[in-house]
């Protein structure tokens, strides 16, 4: 073990089995990102009916979100465990929504692929609730130890790239127009693979510093709302990330603009990896580079260079060459983005608790979920419209093959549409990001001050006395 690693409380096993779920995870949840859009539209379902039914179906969302957060704070199992139980009941239960979700039969008349969708939308997104706030929560009470933390969270974001690597190969890859296998069979392809290495953590996982039943404290809905009205850097990072993340409706259409604008569905495996692959280097230096740069510093550099480079592909225009350069260059501030994007909100659950007196990681962590849920409904729902509005014509094909043997134009009005949902809402979103967070001021210094507070380590005079400014 390396000197910096004395004395922590995890094992290498625990640390990878902790990172191999993000990995099975990720590749469920970005599968469903980058490709249900496609799948529903090439499954001949109306564009806008289809965006309502994603936005009707958040506002349940929203609800069953902040329910679960409560729920978890509130509920203990044996040996006080408070995360791994529910990832264990939640394995079976995604991976089944998750399939059907991608398993609307074409011959289907429209009402019916409307209501099977809409209703394995909402046992999903249930489902994924149960493992995601969970999963995030639980770097909390497996170590006190803040370093230990940063580290599990960095491991779990290599994994989750390379998880987000796997979705991609199999998506973009083997639904084109060279392979020609259906989104219904890459689904369950998917769904085999996130479940063998989903299934190490919830047997092998242990949670070292979960408190034991009777010592939690549970709270009501008063508290609950004083909670995340008073944790203002909760609200102004995840606002800021929905901003970003909800308006990338890039990654919606990549495929399509790949087939009708770059002339080949194929082209969509390289923009992929251009886009995400730079981050699993990116992931290997964040430990290093986070010893000598404050965290969030780092995140909104790299935001700005993101923003900056969106703004210069929306104004070249589709054109092959200089788009590969500068999505390359994109690439690596993007890469930066995603795997620090989610270190934030343990520091505003040990921010949350220093300010209220509330221990409401799990109303915390549900934040996270609802947010990256809502973000795919937004992205989604919201470049679906926008095609939809300027004619985008529907079609019924189980993949890019039998979409390029159809051979189905569509009108220049939506080609237009698309570079724009493709290149033009993503640069907003970019820039409305940067003017949330850069409010944010929230430092990892302060944060491991509250955390020692928290925990009962030192009095609130001492905390206060080292914070580098008032809060």
């Amino acid at each position: 073990m390396s000197e910096d690693r004395i004395g922590w409380m995890t094992s290498k096993s625990e640390r990878t089995s902790y990172g191999l779920y993000f990995m099975g995870q990720n590749a469920i949840y970005t599968f469903q990102f980058l490709f249900l859009a496609t799948f529903l539209l090439m499954s001949g379902l109306d564009a806008l009916a289809t965006a309502g039914i994603m936005m009707v179906v958040k506002v349940w969302d929203a609800v069953n979100d902040c329910l679960f957060g409560g729920i978890i704070d509130n509920v203990r199992f044996k040996k006080g465990s408070k995360f791994l139980p529910w990832l264990r009941l939640s394995l079976p239960l995604i991976a089944l929504s998750f399939v059907l979700l991608f398993a609307i039969p074409l011959a289907l008349g429209t009402n019916a692929k409307l209501v099977w969708f809409a209703v394995a939308y909402v046992l999903f997104d249930i489902a994924y609730t149960i493992c995601d706030v969970p999963i995030f929560g639980m770097v909390t009470t497996i170590t006190e130890i803040q370093a230990e933390r940063t580290s599990l969270m960095a491991t779990g974001r290599i994994f989750a790239n390379f998880g987000v690597i796997i979705a991609m190969i199999v998506g973009f890859t083997l639904t084109t127009e060279a392979v020609g296998l259906s989104f219904t069979a890459s689904a369950v392809i998917i769904t085999v693979i996130a479940v063998l290495s989903m299934v190490w953590l919830c047997f092998k996982g242990k949670e070292h510093v979960a408190k034991p039943k009777e010592s939690s404290k549970s709270y009501g809905l008063k508290q609950m709302f004083t909670y995340l009205v008073r944790n203002k850097f909760l609200l102004i990072y995840f606002i800021g990330l929905l901003l970003f993340s909800g308006l990338n409706t890039a990654t919606v259409v990549v495929q399509f603009t790949s087939f009708y604008l770059f002339n080949s569905a194929m082209m969509a495996t390289l923009l992929g990896a251009i886009a995400f692959a730079p981050a699993v280097v990116v992931a290997l230096l964040v430990p290093r580079v986070l010893k000598k740069v404050d965290k969030f510093k780092l995140f909104l550099i790299n935001a700005i260079a993101f923003t900056v480079l969106s703004i210069i592909i929306w104004i070249v225009g589709p054109y092959i060459v200089p788009h590969v350069i500068l999505m390359t260059i994109r690439g690596f501030a993007f890469g930066f983005i995603s795997v620090l994007q989610f270190m934030f909100t343990p520091d505003c659950a040990e921010y949350g608790q220093y300010k209220t007196g509330t221990d409401a990681k799990g109303i915390t962590f549900a934040i996270q979920t609802f947010t990256m849920k809502l973000v795919s409904a937004i992205s989604a729902s919201l470049a679906v419209g926008v095609l939809g509005m300027f004619g985008w014509v529907s079609v019924n094909a189980a993949s890019f093959a039998e979409l390029a043997e159809m051979n189905v134009r569509q009108p220049q009005q939506a080609l237009s549409a698309l570079w724009a949902v493709y290149a033009l809402i993503p640069a907003i979103g970019a820039v409305l990001a940067i003017l949330f967070w850069s409010r944010y001021r929230l430092n990892s210094g302060d944060v491991e001050l509250m955390a020692r507070y928290n925990n009962g380590e030192i009095t609130r005079e001492q905390c206060d006395a080292g914070l580098s400014q008032a809060y």
